[in-house]
């Protein structure tokens, strides 16, 4: 291992020792009354720490689709571990991201997630996980949230795009948010799976318009499910194209 690679680990896991301990002292003192304002600044000093010592710069598109204080659910693709540096660091005030549950039962850091109030999503029960949904839309409601979530669930090995699962249209479904596509460039790239640390790159982030959920009924949770899936696989084909256009010309 390079020497860059060993510092970028070293760090890394330092960084994330000591402020989760800071961050959840931090929550535990406010008795969570300002975690509403106070996690999305936590968590994106953490994302942009995380991204300085990962040596990752990025570059955001069509943020203004995500900045209005109204109720969205923002669905993002998740090749990487990177993502979830990017993810925090582009969330607007007013938003919460979706992350697997068993996150919490990790030293340090499942303290902190769970303090911070991110939202925990259960993927191996579909009714428990239906059931959490149902919960989520509730607090979406009551708190005007923004969630950002990965439909694909998990990461991929290989880079291609995974299925969705229908957590984002059942969510859609007893929300009646709408849908603001997140597109993530390159993050597989720069470090994929098994890799200890990430190769210094850039990526780009684009948010495409929203998409209405209204008349989005069970029935058709499945075809809306496939057709969001169908726009991610082309959307992040155009966006890989114009990136490499983008170095032939610099080349």
């Amino acid at each position: 291992m390079r020497l860059r690679g060993l510092v970028q680990i070293i760090g890394s896991w330092g960084f994330v020792i000591v402020y989760g301990i800071l961050a959840s002292a931090l929550m535990l003192l406010t008795l969570g009354l300002a975690s509403r304002w106070l996690a999305p600044i936590l968590l994106r000093f953490w994302g942009r720490t995380m991204l300085r010592l990962a040596g990752i710069t990025y570059e955001v598109q069509g943020a203004e689709y995500v900045q209005s204080d109204t109720m969205k659910i923002v669905p993002f693709n998740h090749g990487s571990l990177v993502d979830a540096f990017l993810v925090p660091v582009v969330m607007p005030p007013g938003s919460v991201a979706a992350i697997k549950r068993e996150v919490i039962y990790y030293p340090v850091f499942g303290l902190a997630v769970y303090l911070l109030g991110l939202l925990l999503i259960d993927r191996g029960s579909s009714a428990r996980a239906r059931r959490i949904m149902d919960r989520a839309a509730a607090r979406m409601a009551k708190e005007r949230l923004t969630v950002f979530i990965a439909p694909e669930g998990t990461r991929g090995l290989t880079g291609e795009l995974l299925p969705f699962k229908k957590g984002v249209m059942h969510l859609a479904l007893a929300s009646h948010a709408p849908i603001v596509p997140m597109l993530i460039s390159s993050s597989y790239d720069l470090h994929p799976p098994g890799k200890l640390s990430s190769t210094p790159g850039h990526i780009v982030i684009r948010f495409l318009p929203p998409r209405s959920t209204v008349g989005l009924t069970t029935d058709s949770v499945h075809a809306e499910t496939e057709s969001l899936h169908s726009l991610f696989v082309t959307e992040l084909a155009r966006l890989r194209n114009e990136r490499l256009g983008a170095q032939k010309v610099r080349a």
